[in-house]
C-alpha cells in the first residue's frame, strides 16, 4: 500500500512581515496546510500570511517557545509537521525531495511503531547570503500527542517530556537555510534582548541552571557583550559536570576560545587553561582546534597552527551532534589558512594540496591561484611548464567556458606569464577572441 504523506508546516511569528512571504512561499507545492501562529505582530505579518492562504492563529505570548509551538502542533491534522522559522526555508531543489524522504521514513516508523523526527543541516547565512556556520536541526517530525517541544527556550523536541525521538540523518540531503543570525537581522529584530531577558529570568530563579548561563552566554556573544559572555561561560566551567549535555559542554569551550580570539588576547597560556579543559571533559566539537589554530597562525606560530588545524579537521570528519560549528562555515578559510602557512614553510606538497582543496571552493581566488601557479613554475620557463600547469588548472576550471578562460588570461597577465596566457588564448572560439580584444582593458583591468 503506497503511504501517504500529509505535511503540515508551521511556524510561530512576531512582526515578520519582512520574511513571511518565503516563509510561505517553499513548501507551498507540498504541504496540505500552512498554520501560521502569531504571538503578537504590530505589523503586516498576519495580513500577509491570510492573502497567502495560510491558517492564523493567535497565542499571547507567555515568554515560553514551547507552549507557543505546542500550540501550533496542535492545529496540524498532517501526520508530519515542518516546523521552521519565518527566517528559515529549503531550497527549491531540497523541497523536491521531502515528500519521497518522508514515505520512507513513515514507513520504517510504522514498523517501530515509535514517533521519529529528521536531522537536516542547517546552514546560518549572513547579508550576503554566505554561509557562516553549520549546524544540524530537527524541523521534519512526525505528528504523534507524545512529541512535543519542551523548554521556554532553546527548546527541544521531547518525547512526554523526557526522552528524545529516534532520529533519521539526513543531513547529507537536506539543508535548511537560516538568514536570522546576521547582524542586521538582530538590530531591527531585538531577538537578542528578548532572549537575554527570558534567560536571565531563568538564572534569577535557579541560579544552578548551569545550561541555561551556558545559552546566556550565547545570547551575549551573538550580542556583542563579550565580558558578559564570558562571565556567564567561566561560572558554567567552574561548575561544569558530565550532567550536562556534551554539545552544551562543547560550546561553552568552543566560545569562550572564540572570545579569547576576538578579543586579542596575548597570553597563549589563556588560551591553553580552557583548551586543555576542554579536553579533559573529551569536546568533541572540532572548533576547539579551530580558535587555537587561528591565534597561533595569526601570531606566525606556523607548525603548532597547521598542528591545531589539521586535527580540527580530522575532528569535523568525526563530528556527529547537533552543535554549530564555525569552522565548517569557513572551510574554505581553513584551507587558505594552511595554504599560506605550508607556503611560507617552503613546504610545496602540503601547500598545492590545501590550495587545490580551497580553488574548489573559491575558483575565483585570485590571490591563491597566483602563488599556486609560482609553486609550480618555480624557476621554469617556457612552454613546457605552461602546457603542464595548464593541464592541472584544466581539473579545476571548466574551459569550454569564457568565464574561465578571461579568468585565467587576467591571471596570467598579472604574473608576466606570456607562455600560459598564450597557452589559454588557444583555446579561445573566434567569437571569444573576437570579445577578448575588444573588451581587453576592462577584462583584464588595465
Amino acid at each position: 500500500m503506497k503511504i501517504k504523506i500529509n505535511l503540515s508546516q508551521c511556524m510561530i511569528v512576531k512582526n515578520e512581515e519582512k520574511n513571511i512571504r518565503k516563509a510561505l512561499s517553499w513548501g507551498k507545492n507540498i504541504v496540505c496546510e500552512q498554520i501560521v501562529v502569531d504571538t503578537g505582530s504590530t505589523d503586516r505579518t498576519v495580513e500577509i500570511a491570510e492573502e497567502m492562504g495560510a491558517k492564523v492563529f493567535h497565542f499571547e505570548w507567555i515568554d515560553d517557545f514551547s507552549a507557543a509551538k505546542n500550540f501550533a502542533i496542535e492545529q496540524a491534522s498532517g501526520n508530519w509537521i515542518a516546523f521552521l522559522d519565518a527566517d528559515e526555508y529549503f531550497s527549491e531543489e531540497d523541497t523536491k525531495k521531502i515528500l519521497p524522504l518522508l514515505a520512507q521514513v513513515e514507513e520504517e516508523r510504522r514498523k517501530l511503531k515509535i514517533p521519529l523526527m529528521i536531522r537536516s543541516s542547517l546552514a546560518n547565512l549572513d547579508e550576503e547570503g554566505r554561509t557562516t556556520s553549520i549546524a544540524t536541526q530537527a524541523r521534519l517530525f512526525s505528528n504523534v500527542k507524545s512529541l512535543r517541544y519542551d523548554g521556554s527556550i532553546h527548546e527541544t523536541l521531547m518525547i512526554g517530556g523526557t526522552k528524545a525521538p529516534r532520529a533519521f540523518e539526513a543531513r547529507d540531503i537536506l539543508t535548511v537555510y537560516h538568514t536570522g543570525y546576521s547582524n542586521a537581522v538582530y538590530q531591527e529584530t531585538r531577538k537578542l534582548d528578548r532572549n537575554i531577558a527570558i534567560l536571565q529570568k531563568e538564572v534569577d530563579k535557579n541560579p544552578q541552571n548551569y545550561e541555561a548561563w551556558a545559552y546566556l552566554g550565547d545570547s551575549f556573544l551573538a550580542n556583542k557583550q563579550l565580558k558578559e559572555a564570558e562571565k556567564a561561560y567561566n561560572l558554567v566551567v567552574e561548575h561544569m559536570s558530565h550532567e550536562l549535555f556534551q554539545e552544551r559542554r562543547d560550546f561553552v569551550f568552543c566560545n569562550l576560545l572564540k572570545i579569547k580570539y576576538y578579543s586579542n588576547v596575548d597570553d597563549e597560556r589563556e588560551l591553553l587553561e580552557v583548551y586543555q579543559k576542554s579536553v579533559e571533559f573529551a569536546c568533541l566539537a572540532p572548533d576547539a582546534e579551530y580558535w587555537m589554530a587561528l591565534w597561533l597562525l595569526d601570531r606566525g606560530k606556523l607548525q603548532p597552527g597547521i598542528d591545531y588545524m589539521e586535527l580540527a579537521l580530522r575532528r569535523l570528519e568525526l563530528y556527529d551532534s547537533d552543535g554549530n560549528l564555525d569552522m565548517a562555515g569557513s572551510l574554505s578559510n581553513v584551507y587558505g589558512r594552511l595554504f599560506e602557512a605550508y607556503r611560507s614553510l617552503n613546504q610545496a606538497q602540503e601547500a598545492v594540496k590545501y590550495g587545490t582543496l580551497y580553488l574548489r571552493m573559491e575558483p575565483y581566488g585570485e590571490d591563491v591561484l597566483m602563488e599556486m601557479i609560482k609553486l609550480f613554475k618555480g624557476g621554469a620557463e617556457g612552454e613546457e611548464i605552461a602546457s603542464a600547469i595548464l593541464s592541472f588548472l584544466s581539473k579545476l576550471y571548466d574551459l569550454t567556458r569564457a568565464k574561465n578562460k578571461l579568468f585565467l588570461i587576467r591571471i596570467s597577465r598579472r604574473l608576466m606569464f606570456n607562455e600560459l596566457e598564450k597557452g589559454v588564448y588557444d583555446l579561445f572560439t573566434q567569437e571569444e577572441k573576437v570579445f577578448f580584444h575588444e573588451n581587453e582593458r576592462e577584462i583584464l583591468g588595465t
